[in-house]
């Protein structure tokens, strides 16, 4: 059984970088002093009043680098996973929207760059992630996506075709409702795994921090901001499935589907192009989007 620690932040609050940074630290201390194996931040919090660091690739590593540290060393205090998300600077300047994986001792595991960028990050010079990696854990095999990433259940069954039991799910937002609460249940129930979303403030009552379980049961809701909570999660839980209808004989749905899965069938999704000519020519539509009241 394994604990995720989940936390809810206020998009509102005052202050700089440091102090977000600084909250972030603070409610993830408090799901590890609550025995938490594991806790992740969510997307661009720290960087709401700072998005042109984007373009300073240089100040831009020193941030990442000060980030990176002070995680680990909340991951070595509490022996621990701590999942961070920043952006990442390569060897060759690109930047990406990423989240990386701490070990219990504070050692870098590895790192997820986002794949599906919306139109905007694009615009701002991000570049795009080209794989979904799992990593094999002391709790169990997980992947993550960000934000954008869960519009595209492409990116959710990557890592259920890899064996990902949890799939860590950071996000700053969404604005379809109640869609968003359906994808996530969607993702969980198609790879029976689990699927844990990081937000900030539940705005518009939309999206939210919470856990879903491989059943499409939703295990744990965060409500209000500076919050924080930790639910624990057997990782190994299979869900049964009797397609033969032949009782008392059943499948365990996550092997079962990987071994009947006819992945040689779905080569128009690994194919550029297919999609109509026009959908590819344009971002927007004509009909502009106008804010939830």
């Amino acid at each position: 059984m394994a604990k995720i620690g989940l936390i809810q932040v206020d998009n509102k609050m005052d202050g700089d970088m440091e102090a977000r940074q600084n909250a972030l630290i603070d409610l993830g201390t408090k799901c590890l002093e609550e025995g938490a194996d594991l806790v992740f931040f969510p997307e661009a919090f720290q960087y709401v009043k700072h998005r042109e660091i984007v373009q300073n690739k240089d100040q831009l590593r020193k941030v990442e680098t000060a980030w990176q540290e002070r995680c680990a060393v909340l991951a070595r205090k509490y022996h621990a996973y701590v999942v961070p998300w920043d952006y990442h600077v390569d060897e060759n300047g690109a930047v990406y929207n990423s989240s990386y994986i701490l070990d219990r001792e504070g050692h870098f595991v590895g790192r997820y760059c986002k794949c599906n960028l919306t139109s905007g990050e694009m615009k701002r010079g991000l570049t795009h992630g080209m794989d979904y990696p799992v990593f094999d854990l002391d709790i169990g095999r997980v992947g993550m996506i960000i934000c954008f990433d869960n519009y595209f259940p492409e990116a959710a069954a990557s890592l259920g075709n890899k064996g990902a039991q949890l799939v860590l799910y950071p996000l700053y937002g969404d604005t379809l409702k109640p869609q968003w609460e359906m994808k996530l249940r969607t993702r969980a129930i198609d790879h029976s795994l689990y699927m844990a979303s990081c937000q900030l403030d539940p705005k518009w009552d939309i999206a939210y921090t919470g856990i879903v379980d491989p059943e499409g049961n939703v295990i744990a809701r965060l409500d209000a901001i500076n919050t924080y909570t930790v639910v624990d999660a057997d990782l190994g839980k299979a869900v049964w499935s009797n397609t033969s209808a032949n009782p008392p004989h059943g499948e365990n749905l996550r092997e079962y589907l990987h071994k009947c899965r006819n992945y040689r069938s779905y080569g128009a999704l690994t194919t550029e192009g297919t999609a109509p000519k026009e959908w590819q020519e344009i971002f927007y539509t004509e009909r502009p989007y106008q804010e939830e009241k």
